[in-house]
């Protein structure tokens, strides 16, 4: 999109094609379509790095998806939506480009390869990076499951690890963090292995671990989850350290200790994931608002950012969402765990009070809710929770597969291309099961 064009009117600038972005800007269209003058008046505009839209809960089936049974071509086009697909005969002008930072005082986003881009408002939603919390050897020996690039990474990886293995060898993995990523990945990893034993006709030997600073995986899920989630993944073999951190790790080895003063323990590996922990993208540091430490920018209810000095209101048509924001809970006045569906909503909540503003009506504070959630622990076998509602085993793998339809359905304007390309993950991905 040439920008010369765009800066004619004034734009309502959305940064970022994930959940919470996407969520945003057809909302604001949608609202937007009823008001002419409005149209008139704004642009609605969306900036990515990518030309596509990624469903990234899939990335732990992706890093465990044999090369025989699916190109990464394939797999791309069951996991990733076209924006130009996703904006088809919507009102919103979509530029392809690098965000380099903000300038809060001139109002305007600086990209790479193109003029600075002027807003009147800005919807940040860039979402997050691996966070290696300085840890010595993680960057350097880990591979981190966070976006496409990485799962191809990954299952190419292990492949080729594999494949070094003797007829009954035994292949190590370490996988840093217990949390949704980690353990789904896990789980389906069994699964992978069992799949390349029989095409190679091998007994290697999967040895996973997962290790977890908090005394339990899935820290921040209810009880029933976690125990759930435990006696599965023992089921499958996967040895559970929790309560450890890991301290440091090499090329060999990654080093663990369950109290700073404790003594060190090496754990081998012929691969090391890395799924502890996400921190936001690093153009957040220079965006002139208040960010914690992290890197995430700090919101009021409305998913307003909030200024650094709260007598000058320079932030005031500033939003961050998803990962970018950090959004404290009433109830526990602790940050709130970043997903897809609080994406999702806050996406809205910032397009409502854009149009609530450019209509001269107050703006109406985000509410949370903890929202359903769906955890598969490889083959047909997830967990979910649906309010007070727990499922278990195929019919909770049965919502999950019905909640990325439903998604892929509320995203585009054509239900036959998003059935299609449903239709195709479900083929690639089953053949683990």
């Amino acid at each position: 999109m040439d920008i010369q064009r765009i800066v004619l009117k004034k734009n309502i600038v959305v940064l970022g094609a994930g959940f919470g972005g996407i969520a945003c800007v057809l909302r604001l269209e949608k609202l937007m379509r009823k008001y002419p003058a409005i149209r008139k008046t704004y642009n609605l505009v969306l900036v990515d790095k990518r030309n596509y839209h990624l469903y990234t809960p899939t990335l732990y089936d992706v890093a465990t998806t044999a090369a025989d049974d699916a190109s990464s071509v394939s797999i791309k086009k069951a996991v990733a939506t076209p924006t130009e697909e996703i904006l088809e005969r919507k009102n919103i002008q979509f530029v392809q480009g690098h965000i380099l930072g903000t300038d809060i005082k001139e109002k305007k986003v600086l990209l790479d390869d193109a003029p600075a881009l002027p807003y009147e408002y800005l919807v940040f939603a860039l979402g997050s990076e691996a966070a290696h919390f300085n840890i010595p050897g993680i960057k350097e020996h880990a591979i981190s499951l966070k976006w496409l690039d990485d799962a191809i990474h990954i299952r190419s990886t292990i492949r080729r690890k594999y494949e070094e293995k003797a007829e009954q060898g035994e292949l190590a993995i370490v996988v840093g963090g217990g949390g949704p990523t980690g353990v789904e990945f896990s789980a389906e990893l069994s699964g992978y292995i069992k799949e390349l034993n029989l095409k190679f006709k091998k007994a290697v030997k999967l040895i996973v671990t997962i290790v977890e600073g908090s005394p339990t995986i899935l820290p921040g899920f209810d009880l029933w989850t976690v125990t759930k989630a435990h006696k599965r993944l023992t089921a499958l073999g996967i040895h559970l350290k929790t309560g450890c951190m890991v301290s440091r790790a090499d090329d060999k080895a990654v080093f663990v200790k369950p109290s700073p003063d404790a003594a060190e323990e090496g754990i081998p590996y012929d691969s090391f994931i890395w799924s502890g922990g996400v921190q936001a993208v690093n153009v957040l540091s220079n965006g002139g608002v208040s960010v914690e430490k992290r890197g995430r920018m700090e919101t009021d209810s409305y998913m307003t950012c909030i200024s650094p000095d709260k007598h000058l209101d320079i932030a005031k048509n500033i939003f961050a969402i998803g990962d970018n924001a950090c959004f404290y809970d009433p109830e526990t006045h602790r940050p709130v765990a970043a997903t897809a569906r609080l994406a999702i909503e806050q996406g809205k909540v910032a397009a409502q009070n854009i149009f609530r503003d450019l209509l001269g009506k107050p703006r109406k504070a985000f509410t949370f809710w903890h929202y359903p959630y769906v955890i598969p622990l490889g083959g047909k076998y997830a967990l979910a929770k649906i309010g007070p509602v727990h499922l278990e085993g195929l019919l909770a793998w049965a919502f999950h597969e019905f909640v990325e339809l439903y998604y892929l359905w509320s995203i585009t304007n054509d239900n036959w291309k998003a059935l299609a390309r449903w239709w195709r993950g479900l083929e690639i991905f089953s053949k683990n099961d």
